[in-house]
């Protein structure tokens, strides 16, 4: 794993950025990079100066302008990355979701008790799939949790519609179904927890640059920074490495300190296009439990469009 954290300044602006590049490999991916079908790196000194760059023209932008209304935005598989693992990774962890840990993490917008929750129910529009699936390559790979489940792809959303959770075999026994090896520990002295392996959002049909060249008017949201979530997660406020302003189908001018603050289920609901440009990236410091265990993981996603609805509070916001 290689990771790097920058400090960008212009002026009376400052910008703090931070990446990680990371794979189950030896050094070579810090050397020559990695390029496999979902997980695509540079070489970590390109990857370095690519986030230097990137800090000097945020530190020179302006900050993005609260919208006075909702917004089409269209997000990157980075920035994807983050919601997959908010909105969808930690909501799905079925341990989670029966409230065994909310005095520390939260609870689910999936399940509010054993006879009410949201499988069977739509959730998000029919061009959104999610699953987790310990078989994609990366930190989250793994053939057998710790309990000795094989592990396996579990869908959590089927085309707009909420499947399961992630499980261990005693959540398993306690809300129904088969369990499908997501039960892990960072350490042989502490107790396993559900945890994601890689959970993603699915690639879709469509070009990534068709998506932006279909809006007339909206916002691009580029790469995640920090994410500000709901105890259930029904809402998120998760803040970008940087927004292009979309006219006309093109990029335009570049701000900092921008973001997306939507209602959960009204932001999945208005999906209305999803790319082919699949990604996945290395999450190297997820944490749960307590006491603390931190997990490397992966999340992703391709490019995805959730377009303008009347009674969604779907806002590009200055963080």
């Amino acid at each position: 794993m290689g990771t790097c954290t920058v400090v960008t300044v212009d002026g009376e602006v400052s910008q703090d950025l931070y990446d990680a590049l990371g794979h189950q490999r030896g050094w070579e991916i810090l050397l020559d990079g990695v390029d496999e079908a979902a997980l695509r790196f540079p070489s970590f000194l390109d990857f370095a100066l690519s986030l230097a760059r990137e800090g000097v023209a945020l530190a020179a932008a302006p900050v993005l302008p609260t919208s006075d209304g909702d917004v089409v935005v269209v997000t990157d598989p980075h920035y994807n990355t983050l919601v997959s693992h908010e909105i969808i990774g930690h909501p799905v962890e079925l341990d989670r979701a029966l409230k065994m840990e909310t005095a520390y993490a939260g609870r689910s917008w999936l399940l509010g008790g054993l006879t009410e929750h949201q499988v069977g129910r739509r959730v998000a529009s029919p061009l959104v799939t999610a699953y987790s699936d310990p078989a994609l390559p990366g930190f989250g790979h793994y053939k057998y949790d710790h309990e000795g489940t094989p592990a396996r792809r579990v869908v959590h959303i089927d085309r707009g519609i909420f499947r399961g959770f992630m499980n261990s075999r005693q959540t398993a026994a306690i809300f129904g179904g088969e369990p499908n090896g997501h039960w892990k520990a960072t350490d042989a002295s502490l107790v396993p927890l559900i945890r994601m392996s890689n959970t993603v959002f699915d690639a879709g049909a469509r070009p990534a640059d068709d998506i932006v060249k279909e809006v007339d008017h909206g916002y691009y949201v580029a790469g995640h920074r920090t994410p500000s979530i709901a105890e259930s997660r029904e809402n998120f406020r998760i803040s970008a490495r940087g927004v292009y302003e979309i006219r006309n189908g093109e990029l335009g001018r570049l701000y900092r300190d921008g973001g997306i603050a939507a209602d959960s289920r009204d932001y999945l609901m208005n999906v209305d296009a999803v790319g082919t440009d699949f990604r996945l990236y290395p999450i190297p410091n997820c944490g749960k439990g307590q006491p603390m265990q931190t997990k490397k993981l992966g999340n992703g996603g391709p490019t995805m469009r959730s377009a303008r609805a009347g009674d969604r509070r779907l806002r590009c916001a200055a963080r």
